[in-house]
């Protein structure tokens, strides 16, 4: 079957495309200083269009320099999240009530809008939670590109109405698919652009209404994106934001009677535990959760290796490792292994960690203090296991600011059944095992509990078959030098996971996503 055309964004590549990037650089590093100058202010929550201030607030200070306030944000309780809940189901009838090429048009202006204010966002993106300019922007491509997808999708689908005819004399049927209702949306720090545009728009296209807890760490790009569909002309109550904790937001949220489905990016344990409170509920709705990974990458003795450096080096060190599509365990044949071993460390010693605004900066600061432990501690650990072949230690460089610069970590002599060859770790942390065959790198990639991103370097066409065929994972590469597991794109490579990388086998960005939201109905008239 062929897919319908769509072009993603890709605002970087196409400057270089033109030869271009000093234009790039100058509009994002302008804007960088514009958002500069508006960091530090109030912010409250958002509840049927209206401001909304609470007795608590909590500050957000920038990963990359933790003398730099982002802002003051309110902190939302079961209280505030009652009244959210009760907003978003106010507005429900009125909004699945618009006719499906309405309901698209008000996201197409977004994503207009979006575009318009690209560089605003992704300078937004880097100061808040530290991504360099070239991810920052991706982010944002990304979110304008599920905007347009879904909305596009939505439309032609005629909102997945269809006439069935006349069964028999006198009858006539229809199906429709119609929203659940109420969506709590939790969304990560990672990708708070892309990630939390991508699953609240597939809500509220499809007809929900939702209630909007973004992470804690990255509050001020969720205020924007609301701001933005208020502009696009989105009925007031059809999001709401409520900023808080887990404790205090995420649980009452997922715990209230009157939300129908959750869409949540995050952790495992937090995944299975709102699917378990909807189960002790008896709720009968959706969650739809992308829960991590541990994503490995087989390199076979016919590999090209310098293109595997590459690709495991950038799929495991970008972002600093976090996200969940981040390479984490490298399996290479014995006869290349020292070869890619020692070109790896090299590449990889050549990595530019500095602040997320600069042009050369490569590695990203961590999220946060916790983040920063965990670092320290798995990289004691693999030096007491394992050996650390470079990296293992916070970067100290009296010309950065105070904030959370680690190194890029590379790893051997851990074995396959180690925990830090198993666990998903969020940091710059690679291990490299050796295998003798393919053979022992499929059963070992599979030997997971996670399945959402897997890789291959290869020359060999019969290896690859095999190994599409074999590998136990959602989204599979072979041969990528640009990023060995991540960098997906909307439409072209959908994104989720098997196992216990996701709740429902589909997968954001893809022809089968939006229809989670909603709910079939067969109507039958007697005439």
């Amino acid at each position: 079957m062929q897919s319908t055309d769509f072009d993603n964004e890709l605002t970087f590549h196409t400057h270089q495309q033109k030869g271009t990037e000093a234009k790039f650089h100058g509009a994002y590093e302008d804007a960088v200083e514009s958002v500069k100058g508006e960091l530090g202010s109030y912010h409250p929550l958002k509840i049927d269009g209206q401001d909304v201030e609470t007795n608590g607030r909590f500050a957000v200070e920038s990963p990359g320099d933790v003398d730099l306030t982002i802002g003051e944000f309110a902190a939302g309780g079961a209280p505030e999240v009652d009244d959210a809940v009760d907003a978003a189901k106010n507005a429900l009838p009125a909004w699945e009530g618009r006719d499906p090429s309405s309901r698209g048009e008000i996201f197409t202006t977004a994503a207009d809008l979006l575009r318009e204010r690209k560089y605003e966002f992704a300078a937004t993106l880097s100061l808040e939670n530290g991504k360099n300019r070239t991810e920052a922007m991706a982010d944002v491509d990304e979110a304008i590109d599920f905007l347009e997808f879904y909305s596009g999708e939505f439309t032609r689908s005629n909102g997945y109405q269809f006439d069935t005819g006349e069964p028999t004399p006198g009858q006539h049927t229809t199906n429709v698919l119609r929203p659940y209702g109420v969506f709590g949306v939790i969304a990560p720090f990672n990708f708070p652009i892309a990630i939390t545009i991508g699953m609240s728009s597939a809500a509220m296209i499809t007809g929900n209404t939702v209630v909007l807890k973004p992470a804690s760490t990255t509050p001020l790009v969720a205020h924007k994106y609301v701001n933005l569909l208020e502009e696009a002309g989105l009925p007031d109550g059809v999001i709401n934001i409520v900023t808080g904790g887990g404790r205090s937001v995420g649980n009452p949220l997922t715990e209230h009677e009157d939300v129908a489905g959750v869409a949540f990016t995050g952790s495992r344990e937090v995944g299975l535990h709102i699917q378990e409170t909807f189960s002790e509920l008896g709720k009968r709705g959706p969650v739809i959760a992308e829960l991590g990974g541990k994503n490995p990458v087989i390199v076979s003795d016919t590999a090209d290796i310098d293109d595997a450096v590459e690709g495991v080096m950038k799929g495991a060190f970008s972002f600093s490792g976090q996200k969940c599509s981040a390479t984490s365990r490298v399996y290479v044949d014995d006869d290349v292994l020292d070869e890619f071993t020692d070109k790896l460390v090299a590449e990889t010693e050549q990595l530019t960690v500095g602040q997320p605004t600069d042009r050369d900066s490569f590695l990203s600061p961590l999220i946060d203090e916790s983040a920063l432990e965990h670092y320290l501690e798995i990289s004691e650990r693999a030096r007491a296991d394992g050996n650390v072949l470079t990296g293992g230690a916070e970067v100290t460089d009296p010309d950065l600011p105070d904030g959370r610069y680690v190194e890029p970590t590379v790893v051997t002599d851990i074995p396959h059944e180690h925990g830090l060859a198993r666990e998903e770790h969020f940091v710059p942390f690679l291990t490299v095992h050796p295998i003798s065959n393919l053979d022992e790198g499929i059963k070992k990639s599979n030997d997971s509990e996670y399945g959402l991103c897997a890789g291959l370097f290869s020359t060999d066409d019969e290896e690859i078959d095999r190994w599409f065929d074999e590998i136990e994972s959602g989204m599979c590469y072979a041969n990528r030098s640009q990023s060995a597991t991540t960098g997906a794109l909307v439409q072209a490579q959908p994104f989720g996971g098997w196992k216990f990388s996701g709740t429902t086998g589909k997968f954001a960005g893809g022809y089968w996503y939006l229809q989670q939201f909603m709910r079939e109905q067969s109507r039958t008239r007697v005439e």
